[in-house]
């Protein structure tokens, strides 16, 4: 048995909606390839618009490279902030996650959302491990945050033997 309590974050939402945006095994280097194609974008934009009268390339290029940079970082930092205000009572006070050996049970105590559910694992839809952090996937977009720092009982590595065994290929490890 395996146990979480784990607190969410602000920063760790974020890393989380970057991670939702870019999703995927590299999903690092996803976003910065979008973060130099903007800048580059946005240079291109530059060199067009002094070297040449006016054209409508120049502008579209210049849209599209900030549209790529706000896609990138700013959009993430947005709605994790007014995910976060929506979510204050489960961030203060956390979820405890027991993963057993037959279904994993999910209980909390804030005021909006009280009370425990059970989950078994086949109805997980995708695991991923990062660095940081386990994001354990029930839809393509609905996932529970789950920090290596936050085990109660067991380790990051008990847990993703745990998941490889109930799971299988559906777990992801993220470089």
């Amino acid at each position: 048995m395996i146990e979480v309590k784990t607190k969410y974050t602000l920063e760790m939402h974020k890393e989380f909606l970057s991670f939702l945006f870019f999703r995927g095994e590299y999903y690092r280097y996803k976003r910065r390839s979008f973060t130099w194609l903007g800048i580059l974008l946005i240079v291109l934009w530059g060199i067009l618009y002094f070297s040449m009268s006016f054209s409508l390339l120049p502008c579209i290029l210049l849209a599209v490279g900030i549209f790529v940079l706000l896609w990138a970082h700013l959009i993430p930092a947005v709605l994790s902030r007014q995910n976060v205000k929506e979510a204050s009572s489960i961030m203060q006070t956390g979820l405890n996650i027991v993963f057993g050996e037959k279904d994993i049970s999910i209980s909390s105590e804030a005021d909006t959302i009280s009370g425990t559910s059970k989950l078994r694992y086949n109805a997980l839809y995708k695991v991923y491990e990062t660095k940081k952090d386990f994001y354990i996937f029930v839809t393509p977009v609905v996932a529970f945050l789950v920090s290596k720092m936050d085990f109660l009982r067991g380790a990051p590595d008990e847990f993703r033997a745990l998941l490889q065994l109930k799971i299988g290929e559906r777990i992801v490890i993220c470089k």
